[in-house]
């Protein structure tokens, strides 16, 4: 005659560090957050996630966000082409992809590279893999920014790239000043 009990708590993040959600939903997860900083509970819920997730969601939303350039390619196949239609499909499938990657690997790290003097400039305490981390989430507006003022309102590059830039820089700052300065060196 035992009874069972069952215990819930409420509100009780699992070891994980944010709510259990199946694999298809981190996606959404992680993007509501990152589309929600600089605020500091979004992004202490973005510090919890892995860093194998945080690589998995920045070449995700890149293959999204380039989705429309690849088949805006597809469907622009010329048939007079110097190069035959299969090799350029082929080519399109698998070398792009793979130089979006590298592109956004070393872009996201040059970037955070620049964050670095920021943290100097402010003397605050962040190592560069959580800067890296943390500038992969706020690429996400930025970028999102710079595809539609390069698409649907067809300004230059350079001055898409300005206005992202400056938007990316101004969420690392307010992301930065929320984390406490260096304490000083005592005698």
């Amino acid at each position: 005659m035992f009874i069972k009990f069952r215990v819930e708590k409420i509100g009780a993040l699992p070891i994980t560090g944010y709510p259990k959600v199946r694999k298809e939903m981190q996606f959404i997860y992680i993007l509501k957050n990152s589309l929600l900083l600089p605020r500091k509970e979004a992004l202490f819920r973005l510090n919890r996630v892995s860093m194998r997730n945080t690589i998995v969601y920045i070449f995700f939303l890149m293959l999204l966000l380039h989705l429309p350039d690849i088949v805006g390619a597809l469907m622009t196949i010329d048939e007079n082409a110097e190069i035959p239609k299969e090799i350029f499909i082929l080519n399109l499938i698998v070398s792009y992809p793979l130089l979006l990657i590298l592109s956004t690997f070393l872009g996201v790290s040059i970037l955070a590279a620049i964050s670095l003097l920021l943290i100097i400039f402010l003397k605050r305490k962040l190592a560069y893999h959580y800067l890296w981390k943390i500038t992969t989430y706020a690429l996400t507006i930025p970028y999102m920014i710079y595809k539609l003022l390069l698409n649907n309102l067809e300004l230059t590059g350079y001055l898409a790239e300005v206005i992202s830039l400056s938007i990316l820089y101004y969420i690392m700052y307010k992301i930065i000043t929320i984390y406490p300065k260096k304490e000083g060196k005592r005698f």
